[in-house]
């Protein structure tokens, strides 16, 4: 190390540096004196101890230093014999080395040793520096005892560094007090921010931000000799240490620390290495000391002794409940460790812990070190720490102890359990890996133990917005459980697999396993919720949804989370805003005690359609906004997320931001994207777009492909989206009043038997408003048309009218049946109904009366 280098380590040391000119100048006049420099690992004592010695050179005095080395601390005699090299001629070393190797009497030996350094003191004063003495041999030891009781003598200086008080590494037993030699003790406290400031700026060579040096001075514990090599990595790149670069500040901190601690934990007493294993087991948990005793298998005087060894070096922090110094050390420490070792002590520690009832936290930190032990509470308590985890907000380490709990042996619902747990966290980060453990909850656990596990899996995987992947594994999972399980355990499961089979589409991608036909009067609240959101899509029987659907919300049962979002859905169609409300509200609460993010997310997406009508545009953007804080958008599946770029497109433009609107609309969309009915609300939204801009030509694109998707899904409600009434505005704006009206119609003649015209003019009424905010120049409004003869199509339950379609698409009965997946004669008696309900005498006349009016819905 160079003089200037050395210089900028001695910044804000001024007090001790006075202090050993003091020493130096009382030595050259003829005193003599025993000094110590103390301080942790990294406080600078090297870098004073050399500048001492050089000052004392300089004054005129002989001078023997030596560095003491963990290397040579088995050694005999190893340090003082480094100081007589440099004093001594090589004959007379080597006349003293051969007295001490024939032995005798140590006392004599160190007498005969203290007479040869104080023969050197006879003709000029003589300095002796021993750094790191805490490393020095024993035997080198009690020949600075001795030293110490006959500096009187002749003028001779001692100077000894070490981590702790001089006379504390001396040992009672080698110092004699009377007549001994004071040891004067200079501690080196931590550097302030300014003085650390001077240092970084000295070493760096450019100005450091005050607050640089403070972060600095944090990670370095205001050591400078850790803060030095922070410095001098920045000073050996060229690179400013500026506010940007403090990422790479915390590395360079790391990795001075990390040199640090090995050099240090290589020197240290097997107990106080023993104590330091312990303290840093699971990150540097806290254990009662009653504990750490037992694991190092120390006595109460060993252990008090090791820990002084260990606060004096700095490498712990806190005798009454001692730590580790720094956030690096316990990997440094047990990285050192060899594997089984660790893992031993990592288990023993583990156990002692859960039988004294530490905190699961920390037991798990330990058990993570581990490989599976076998132990049945290991799985529950690294499961109880992970949710300790999440609500610190750690969810990295919530995580990390959900799979390692995983490697534990289990019973098949635990495990079931704890993976839907883990997809739970997992969604957030890692969604494909969070998709990927539900699916195997699904298809790999068909036993009536684990149903709640394998019903939760599949809400959470559905809520995620992937409608297609679920509704295959549902349906596989539904037939899987065939002959195993009456129909009505499994009822949820099929509610699920419904739900899921509504967003995909009618087209599966790739083969799917048929799901039994709707309950037409269902006991379960889950298939209640499902039928009653079925009946909303389809816009028939609005007592009966809006019934249904009020009662799965209220049931006493563990409704899945998508079922009561179907519900509350149900109830926004039948203009129950209210009710949704509470409905979707209650799911937001559920899912967060749940941690289901993916639940809360969708919950939350779709209150902000209700509020929208409700409570405005502003607590629309504000559920949306909080929707992506529950769940990243880079984690909702392209499906749902097409739906959330809707509704944000809608809610901006409602709140009169053009500019977000359209940032909205030009975010990109992940493949798949439009293969759920998030396509069709997106392309709805993208409609209202171009009409606010000024292009209802290219609005009629998008309104007319909604229309295609919703039709497709036999979703005819106006409540799910007004596309019709609002494609007919754009009809108006292009000078096609007849096409308006036609619309117009249809939408009146559906609206006829559902009963919720009202709240369709309201929404109407908010986009004419919303246009004329902008400045769109309406044309003038139609006549009023005659109200049309209501539909007696309305009056179709939702099995008559997949029947009807199927039939007019000229299918015969044996293929509706394979279609439906029901029996032949039950599609001969739905077909009598809806002849009835038609009145009609067969499918000739269904065709050339009704066939119209069906393309059309």
């Amino acid at each position: 190390m160079s003089p200037a280098s050395r210089d900028t380590q001695l910044v804000g040391r001024d007090t001790v540096l006075t202090r050993l000119d003091e020493v130096i100048e009382t030595l050259t006049a003829g005193e003599s004196g025993v000094l110590g420099l103390t301080g942790p690992l990294g406080a600078g004592r090297s870098a004073l101890i050399t500048r001492a010695v050089a000052r004392a050179r300089a004054a005129g005095s002989a001078v023997g230093h030596v560095r003491c080395s963990p290397v040579e601390s088995q050694l005999p005699y190893a340090a003082m014999s480094h100081l007589f090299i440099a004093l001594r001629p090589p004959p007379r070393v080597v006349e003293l080395a051969a007295i001490c190797l024939r032995g005798g009497s140590t006392e004599a030996l160190i007498a005969l040793l203290c007479d040869e350094f104080l023969a050197l003191a006879a003709d000029r004063p003589l300095t002796l520096a021993v750094d790191d003495v805490q490393w020095a041999d024993v035997w080198s030891l009690h020949w600075f005892a001795a030293m110490t009781r006959r500096v009187q003598d002749a003028p001779v200086l001692l100077i000894g560094a070490s981590h702790g008080p001089l006379s504390g590494h001396l040992g009672e037993d080698c110092i004699v007090n009377t007549g001994c030699a004071a040891v004067h003790e200079l501690p080196l406290p931590p550097l302030t921010p300014q003085d650390s400031q001077r240092l970084l700026t000295a070493v760096v060579g450019r100005e450091v931000d005050a607050s640089v040096a403070a972060t600095a001075t944090d990670l370095t514990m205001g050591r400078p000799a850790v803060l030095h090599a922070v410095a001098e990595h920045f000073a050996a790149r060229d690179l400013p240490l500026t506010p940007e670069r403090v990422g790479e500040l915390t590395l360079a901190a790391r990795s001075a620390w990390s040199e640090r601690n090995a050099r240090a934990v290589r020197g240290l007493p097997a107990d106080a290495l023993a104590l330091l294993r312990v303290l840093c087991l699971g990150g540097g948990a806290t254990f009662e000391y009653e504990i750490v005793g037992s694991l190092t298998g120390l006595g109460t005087t060993s252990l008090e002794r090791a820990l002084d060894i260990l606060l004096a070096a700095g490498l712990v922090t806190g005798p009454d409940a001692p730590r580790p110094a720094c956030s690096s050390l316990p990997e440094d420490v047990l990285a050192g460790m060899d594997a089984v070792e660790r893992n031993t002590l990592c288990l023993r520690a583990a156990e002692l812990g859960w039988k004294v009832g530490a905190d699961a936290d920390t037991v798990a930190g330990l058990l993570g070190a581990a490989p599976a032990t076998g132990l049945p509470w290991a799985p529950e308590v690294l499961a109880e720490a992970s949710m300790y985890r999440l609500r610190q907000g750690r969810p990295d380490s919530a995580v990390a102890a959900l799979r390692r709990a995983l490697r534990e042996p289990m019973p098949d619902a635990d495990r079931a359990r704890l993976l839907n747990r883990l997809a739970s966290v997992e969604v957030a980060t890692a969604p494909q890996a969070s998709d990927g453990r539900l699916c195997q909850v699904l298809v790999r656990y068909p036993h009536r133990e684990v149903l709640p596990s394998v019903v939760e899996a599949a809400d959470l995987l559905l809520s995620r917005g992937d409608a297609a992947t679920a509704h295959r594994t549902i349906a596989d999972a539904y037939r899987a459980w065939n002959g195993s399980m009456a129909e009505e355990t499994r009822s949820p499961l099929l509610a699920l697999g419904r739900l899921a089979q509504e967003e995909s589409g009618p087209e599966p991608r790739g083969p799917v396993a048929p799901l039994p036909p709707p309950i037409e009067r269902p006991a379960d609240p889950a298939q209640a919720a499902v039928l009653a959101w079925q009946l909303a899509t389809r816009a028939v029987e609005p007592d009966r949804a809006r019934k249904l659907a009020r009662a799965a919300l209220t049931a006493y049962t563990d409704l899945p989370l998508m079922c009561r979002i179907a519900a509350s859905s149900a109830l926004r169609c039948t203009d129950d805003q209210e009710a949704a409300l509470a409905g979707l509200d209650a799911v937001v609460v559920e899912a967060r005690r749940r941690n289901a993010r993916a639940s809360a997310a969708q919950a939350l997406l779709h209150r902000a359609r209700v509020a929208l009508g409700v409570h405005g545009a502003e607590v629309a953007r504000q559920d949306l906004a909080a929707a992506a804080r529950e769940l990243p958008l880079s984690s909702w599946h392209p499906m749902l997320l097409a739906r959330f770029v809707a509704g944000e497109i809608v809610t901006e433009l409602r709140c009169g931001r053009l500019d977000d609107a359209q940032r909205a609309a030009a975010r990109p969309l992940a493949a798949g994207a439009d293969q759920g009915i998030g396509w069709g609300l997106l392309c709805y939204a993208k409609g209202e777009l171009c009409l606010v801009t000024g292009d209802p030509e290219r609005a009629l694109v998008y309104l007319d492909e909604c229309g295609r998707l919703l039709r497709a899904r036999r979703w005819r409600n106006p409540m799910l989206v007004h596309w019709r009434s609002t494609a007919a505005l754009a009809h108006r704006m292009l000078g096609a009043p007849e096409s308006a009206a036609r619309l117009l119609a249809e939408e009146r003649a559906l609206l006829h038997g559902w009963g919720t015209g009202g709240a369709l003019e309201r929404a109407h009424a908010r986009l004419t408003d919303m246009l004329s905010a902008f400045g769109v120049e309406l044309p003038a409004a139609p006549e009023t048309m005659e109200e049309p003869e209501p539909l007696p199509l309305a009056e179709l339950a939702p099995p008559e009218w997949d029947v009807l379609q199927l039939a007019l698409s000229g299918l015969a009965n044996r293929e509706i049946a394979d279609e439906l997946g029901v029996a032949t004669r039950t599609v001969e008696l739905r077909l009598t109904k809806v002849y009835r309900k038609l009145g009609v005498r067969g499918r000739t006349e269904l065709a050339a009366r009704f066939a119209p009016a069906v393309r059309k819905v």
